[in-house]
């Protein structure tokens, strides 16, 4: 008996063509099962297709089921295969041959393209009602938008994008273990790359450390030099300068001025001709729809909506037929290190805090075997201009709050309707109050859509389920 129990317990370990581990177990009465050990990071479910019910023509095309089982890709492991060369010597110098490599598109006269816009030229010839070109002479009006335009961006150095970008991939080497992108959502940002639109990423904001990884990973991808809207109050002067340089946007403080102002009026203008013209060039932008970690208040960014309008009244305009929308996301399984002095928003972030905390960063990688693991999400384009003409057509069947709450009060209905909770409260800026009414409703719902996709295409991390835990253990 002890006998038959061991022959039917029998195993014999047998390794399978793929390479995974495998076993033949002897059931004793001639059939032998096989049992496979599977590998769970390969059959993972393809999440970040855009919404059917609002953007249904977008949601068939520049997706294909062959790039479901396209796999992943590790951004940051440059290799000898990477560059156009080989050799030993080659395998050293890899990161530098790749980041020389790197195609940056030259800015040719900007300044005179934002001068020769339409907006910036009613405010010069007075056409406008409280434009500043009414009583002032025109040459003090050009410095004054040259002087604007120096503070939102300046032309992208190729030496300096290139230096950044050899720097900064050895350190993501040494303080990340990987970071996962999926090779099919990369495909179809590339094939929205291909249609000739502009691209504009909508992302969430973890970390101080998505605004550098996105713009790294995209060149990387060759899709060029990602703009990037930074948030003025979390950067010093010097550490704006350099972001400019290296592709920062940064809204000037004369935006949020009020409507009748005219230095209001004059940098509102400036800003959405700069809009104009990275749209029209082909640039893709990034603009983060939360607010910087550590800020109190609401989540949705007053000035994340505040570029998006800006984008949404040159598809409207005319200056750009359409624009392909990109929810993207960062998940982490452990968060980085932020400088305890950039905790709160009244600190900005300055050049040596950063270096001291890239210092820190290095230092407690070195020797550690702990490093962190990160993926990139990027959520299947889709049209702005199908999402505008079907938000639109459902508007037109709205009720106003007096037919909201008649029933009510008629006693015809018990339920009261809950109108708010799928908005959130978020301060409303100078350049959002520019717009009308219905595009600043059109620009909040457009916001909570993206940022609800970004969150709806990302991995579940362990930093997710502790915060899941922590806020379950400790609701009040």
């Amino acid at each position: 008996m002890a006998t038959m129990l061991e022959g039917r317990c029998q195993t014999q370990p047998r390794s399978s063509p793929s390479g995974r581990e495998t076993s033949l177990w002897s059931s004793g009465f001639g059939m032998k099962l096989e049992a496979v050990t599977p590998f769970l990071g390969k059959y993972r479910p393809f999440v970040g297709r855009c919404c059917q019910t609002c953007t249904p023509k977008s949601w068939e095309s520049l997706f294909h089921r062959s790039i479901m089982d396209l796999g992943f890709c590790n951004v940051i492991l440059v290799k000898e295969e990477n560059t156009r060369f080989r050799g030993w010597l080659v395998r050293r110098l890899c990161y530098f041959l790749w980041s020389l490599e790197q195609h940056i598109p030259p800015c040719q006269d900007v300044p005179q393209k934002i001068m020769e816009s339409t907006g910036v030229q009613n405010l010069l010839s007075g056409r406008v009602p409280g434009g500043t070109g009414e009583g002032q002479v025109p040459d003090l009006v050009k410095k004054e938008v040259q002087r604007i335009l120096g503070h939102i961006q300046a032309p992208p150095r190729p030496f300096l994008v290139r230096l950044f970008s050899w720097a900064l991939l050895r350190f993501l080497n040494c303080l990340f273990l990987n970071v996962q992108l999926h090779k099919g959502q990369m495909k179809m940002v590339q094939k929205a790359a291909q249609a000739g639109l502009p691209l504009v990423l909508l992302s969430t904001h973890k970390t101080l450390l998505d605004g550098i990884l996105l713009p790294f990973m995209l060149l990387s991808q060759g899709l060029g030099v990602l703009r990037v809207a930074w948030d003025s109050r979390t950067c010093s002067p010097a550490l704006r300068a350099l972001l400019r340089k290296l592709g920062g946007l940064f809204l000037p403080p004369e935006a949020s001025l009020s409507l009748d102002s005219s230095e209001g009026l004059l940098a509102r203008a400036v800003v959405q001709a700069v809009i104009e013209q990275l749209l029209v060039s082909g640039q893709p932008l990034l603009i983060f729809l939360e607010e910087p970690p550590g800020a109190l208040g609401p989540r949705l960014s007053a000035l994340g909506q505040a570029w998006v309008g800006f984008v949404v009244q040159a598809v409207q305009v005319g200056i750009v037929p359409d624009a392909l929308l990109v929810p993207v996301a960062v998940t982490y399984d452990l968060v980085p290190d932020a400088p305890c002095d950039i905790d709160h928003a009244s600190a900005p972030l300055g050049l040596w805090t950063g270096a001291l905390a890239v210092l820190r960063s290095l230092w407690s990688c070195w020797g550690c075997s702990h490093r962190i693991c990160s993926r990139v999400h990027l959520a299947q384009p889709f049209s702005l201009q199908e999402y505008i003409v079907s938000a639109r057509s459902c508007w037109g069947g709205r009720q106003t709050l007096e037919q909201l709450l008649q029933p009510i009060v008629l006693g015809q209905c018990t339920a009261v309707p809950d109108t708010e909770k799928e908005q959130e409260w978020t301060p409303i800026t100078g350049p959002l109050l520019a717009l009308k009414e219905e595009d600043q409703l059109l620009v909040r719902r457009l916001s909570c859509h993206v940022l609800s996709a970004s969150v709806g295409s990302s991995a579940v991390m362990s930093t997710a389920i502790m915060a899941t835990l922590l806020l379950f253990k400790h609701q009040k």
